[in-house]
């Protein structure tokens, strides 16, 4: 008598070299500055699970980032100097990507607060937006706590995980969210799938804790909270996603990351 074989109930297909190569350059294309070639044509569903290397990506742009401190410390340049230097180059290497976004949702949220509130001869004639002074304010916080860690271990440690935890809750932001028609990040990427999202925010957590140990609890703590801040804040002015709020969040769990670990050194 043959034995019936049942199929699994859940089935997990790994993906294929060129759909794995597909995937990852999507994410390299849209978080970096470089350009990887497809073989193919994209197709959406390709698109949607690219999301779950965002954090290996972070990871990666968080560590040059941490390779020019560390050079420039070898140089015998001042803190100040070596941090600035770091900043600059994720800057570079990403573009100022989310920097930029980040400078359009404040700038959104500037002319609602002022759509109301101009005086007189006052209306119309800002020529400094909301978003260059959080851009500056940005900078400067992550200047000051790069500058301000220990040594060029925690920075190495810190830089890597700020960067690849905010990149991680991305992920969760855009599939917990609707993505805005008409924006071309959300019509992008669209919502990932369930499977990518528990990836990619295993694969931020893993990440953390090799990195920094136990402390990483508190710090992935105190980061995921800002990204809920932001997420809801931005969700109720917005009424969905956009490469814009993805980019404020990252931002902003960025330099929260970067301050707990500050904090806790």
């Amino acid at each position: 008598m043959s034995e019936s074989t049942e199929k699994p109930a859940v089935t997990v297909k790994p993906p294929s070299p060129e759909n794995l190569w597909a995937e990852i350059s999507v994410a390299v294309n849209y978080l970096t500055r470089f350009s990887l070639p497809f073989k193919d044509e994209l197709r959406s569903g390709l698109i949607r699970r690219s999301m779950v290397w965002f954090p290996v990506i972070g990871a990666l742009i968080g560590f040059i980032g941490a390779g020019v401190d560390w050079l420039t410390t070898v140089m015998r340049m001042p803190g100040i100097i070596t941090a600035t230097a770091a900043v600059v180059a994720m800057l570079f290497i990403t573009r100022a990507l989310h920097e930029e976004e980040f400078a359009n949702l404040v700038d959104s949220y500037g002319k609602s607060v002022d759509k109301d509130a101009s005086v007189g001869w006052l209306k119309d004639e800002r020529s400094v937006r909301y978003g260059t002074l959080a851009i500056i304010l940005i900078i400067i916080l992550k200047i000051s706590a790069i500058a301000s860690l220990a040594d060029n271990a925690l920075v190495f440690q810190t830089l890597i995980v700020s960067a690849s935890w905010s990149r991680a809750l991305m992920v969760v932001a855009a599939a917990w969210l609707r993505p805005i028609d008409g924006d071309p990040v959300a019509e992008h990427f669209q919502q990932p799938p369930a499977l990518r999202v528990v990836l990619a925010f295993g694969i931020g957590v893993v990440i953390a804790y090799s990195a920094l140990g136990e402390d990483a609890a508190t710090v992935l703590t105190a980061g995921t909270l800002a990204g809920l801040i932001v997420a809801l804040i931005g969700a109720n002015h917005l009424r969905g996603y956009s490469g814009a709020l993805l980019g404020t969040l990252q931002q902003v769990v960025e330099v929260t990351v970067l301050g707990i670990v500050l904090a806790i050194q």
